[in-house]
């Protein structure tokens, strides 16, 4: 891909999707991540393949298959002319994950995904296809796609609980933990809080210290 499709800015938006490995509405980039994120930002990734956006009820950015791989390609490489202070400082530690990721021979994805808990970092339980919570994985799988209009849209995690009365609370969120390591596969929280209903925000999944109240499946 040739570096001028690409601005600071549109990189930023794409190591902040890797780094967060979630998406993450709108919203995130300008009020915790300082990034001024433009329409125009928006749609050159999404026309690139690089980003998947969803508009309803709110304005969400996830990654593509090409995406991770495009956002791959900013570690270790040289910061864009005009970067600045904080752009140079940016590509230092870019580099230095770099070279942790090559040194351990972990996957990038792999290694933003790991979930971390107080001091300890652990990789989430991956559970095979024949086991219990493969069955709760495939489950879920299948309520969503009867509930979502459309794949890739959102669906609460207090429907989705409903429709699976017969998996206790456990196994429904050790299979979204399983879920949540796959692409295409997004969880993440309501950004309006206060529109939660009480229901909902009991049926919450804390997944990397975070209630997550939405699901997605774009496959």
């Amino acid at each position: 891909m040739p570096e001028k499709e690409l601005t600071l800015v549109d990189r930023c938006i794409l190591v902040t999707l890797m780094v967060k490995a979630a998406p993450l509405p709108q919203t995130y980039f300008k009020n915790v991540a300082g990034i001024s994120l433009k329409p125009e930002h928006r749609s050159r990734l999404k026309s690139l393949g690089l980003i998947e956006v969803t508009e309803k009820p709110r304005i969400v950015l996830a990654l593509t298959d090409e995406g991770w791989d495009r956002a791959t390609e900013e570690l270790g490489a040289e910061p864009p002319k005009r970067a600045g202070a904080a752009g140079g400082t940016l590509y230092v530690a870019l580099d230095f994950l770099r070279r942790l990721i090559d040194h351990s021979g972990t996957r990038a994805d792999d290694l933003f995904r790991m979930q971390i808990n107080r001091d300890e970092v652990v990789a989430p339980p991956v559970a095979s296809s024949a086991s219990p919570a493969g069955d709760a994985v495939a489950l879920i799988r299948q309520a969503y796609h009867e509930l979502a209009a459309r794949p890739g849209d959102y669906v609460m995690l207090a429907d989705l609980r409903d429709a699976l009365s017969e998996l206790s609370r456990p196994e429904f969120d050790a299979a979204l933990v399983t879920l949540n390591q796959e692409r295409g596969v997004y969880l993440v929280p309501e950004s309006n809080q206060k529109a939660l209903k009480l229901r909902e925000r009991a049926a919450a999944a804390t997944i990397g210290n975070q209630d997550k109240h939405l699901l997605a499946i774009s496959s």
